[in-house]
């Protein structure tokens, strides 16, 4: 995946959920992990804000480049409180 890809995946996944979205390289040239905010995501289960997120991905990447994402974690800002677990934000 290109840096571009990836920053369009980024605006794709704010313009869809709102909040913020960020990326990073992991591992080798050309992979990214990525990490999504936003307060949709407190009103839905883990695995529908995975399945949506993903949505987003398969949607507007070739599927070669999709194979690029490490990951993509979603987070609703509740999650991400202070004093809260890791374990409890997913």
């Amino acid at each position: 995946m290109t840096k571009v890809e990836a920053t369009n995946l980024k605006k794709a996944l704010v313009k869809k959920f709102g909040g913020r979205a960020e990326f990073e390289q992991a591992g080798r040239p050309g992979r990214y992990r990525f990490a999504v905010t936003s307060e949709k995501f407190g009103r839905m289960p883990h695995m529908k804000r995975q399945d949506e997120a993903w949505k987003i991905a398969d949607k507007i990447l070739k599927p070669d480049a999709a194979l690029d994402i490490s990951l993509i974690l979603t987070f609703a800002p509740r999650d991400l409180a202070p004093g809260r677990s890791p374990r409890h934000a997913v």
